[in-house]
């Protein structure tokens, strides 16, 4: 019998396109045809198209996520029972040789390796965030898997300067969908006020208000810029909380707002755009939306820290001191007003995309990590 593969998702991720975030969307683009793959989540609709078997939905997990909060108050000899109880159908079809991958989770990993280990099946945690270094250190020093994966180097070294002995570890950059991200034919020449556009949920780290600053600024400066915001407060529709109607509600007169957007209406945004900008404010582990960015050709400014040294490395965008509205409004400015910038900076990223932040190639070394650990 054929080992089998099973992605855990977290307590808070929807398996869908519209509702969920960037680990849904991560497991859609790298597992789309996989083999003897499962993506185990809390709930799950038709959007990403997956078919029914290679989809669990665990009703555990959805209540779990309701109670996390609460559980978390536990001694952790309870916790990681409900844990176990909530990922118990799981457990029951290990077979030897088979793979469960843990999606950013530590806690998850440190309650279902030994279990997992009794399947002599193996376990991965990828890391998609600061949790490992960010989390209780007694807890997190109990993590034992078989591999480590994290989303940037950054979050790779900053785990080591915390823990000296991380055992076999991996870097696996999330990309972009070629089919919804991709350039215009070609970026209109008449002379029109050039775009830039933000698109991400609006919470304070995304430092959306830096860029309302930003525009305020280029503003008193008779700068040529509109800026478009599309988003909410988290991922598919969500009700307006008090930062979001606080931007709204002092946006200068080039801003215009639009609700959260997803697949092809989403990637229309970002060819009818001139610019992107990501104001991200604190240590954004990777940043999807600058890859997506890149894929569909536009120059992007964005802020240092993070992984964004590594999405940047080979140019396409300018990155400017985090909180500085300043510096973001001169960068905006400089692209808003040379064309052929804004075009090189383009080339750069769409470039630094199809070397490095394809789909295919995270799907590819997914297929290499699953097979050392099988071998």
């Amino acid at each position: 019998m054929a080992t089998a593969t099973y992605h855990l998702l977290t307590e808070a991720e929807p398996f869908s396109e519209f509702q969920g975030g960037a680990i849904s969307r991560w497991a859609a683009n790298v597992l789309r045809d996989a083999d003897a793959t499962v993506v185990v989540c809390p709930s799950a609709d038709s959007t990403w198209k997956f078919p029914s078997e290679a989809i669990q939905v665990l009703s555990h997990l959805a209540r779990y996520q309701r109670t996390r909060r609460h559980l978390l108050r536990l001694p952790w000899s309870l916790h990681r029972v409900v844990i176990q109880h909530v990922f118990r159908p799981v457990l029951k079809r290990l077979r030897a040789g088979d793979i469960v991958w843990i999606h950013n989770r530590p806690d998850f990993a440190i309650a279902l390796t030994p279990e997992i280990r009794r399947a002599r099946a193996r376990v991965v945690l990828h890391l998609h965030n600061s949790h490992l270094v960010e989390w209780p250190e007694p807890l997190m020093r109990q993590v034992q898997v078989d591999r480590l994966v994290f989303v940037s180097g950054f979050l790779l070294e900053q785990a080591r300067r915390k823990f000296s002995s991380l055992g076999d570890s991996s870097v696996l950059y999330n990309g972009a969908d070629e089919a919804i991200f991709y350039p215009p034919p070609s970026r209109s020449k008449e002379t029109k006020t050039p775009t830039v556009l933000f698109a991400g949920r609006l919470v304070q780290d995304k430092g959306v208000h830096i860029l309302m600053e930003a525009m305020r600024l280029l503003e008193q400066r008779g700068s040529r810029l509109r800026a478009l915001i599309v988003g909410s407060s988290n991922f598919g529709g969500s009700r307006e909380t008090d930062y979001v109607q606080q931007l709204k509600a002092s946006a200068p007169s080039a801003v215009t707002f639009l609700p959260y957007r997803s697949g092809v209406p989403l990637g229309d945004l970002f060819r009818e755009a001139d610019i992107f900008c990501s104001p991200s404010i604190w240590d954004e582990p990777f940043g999807l939306v600058n890859v997506e960015a890149f894929a569909s050709g536009l120059p992007v400014v964005s802020t240092r820290g993070g992984g964004a040294g590594e999405i940047f490395a080979e140019g396409g965008g300018i990155l400017v001191e985090r909180g500085s509205a300043a510096q973001l409004a001169d960068a905006l400015h400089q692209l808003a007003e040379d064309e052929e910038f804004r075009s090189t900076l383009g080339r750069q990223g769409r470039a630094a995309f199809l070397s490095r932040f394809k789909w295919s190639i995270a799907r590819a070394q997914v297929q290499d990590i699953s097979r050392s650990l099988t071998v």
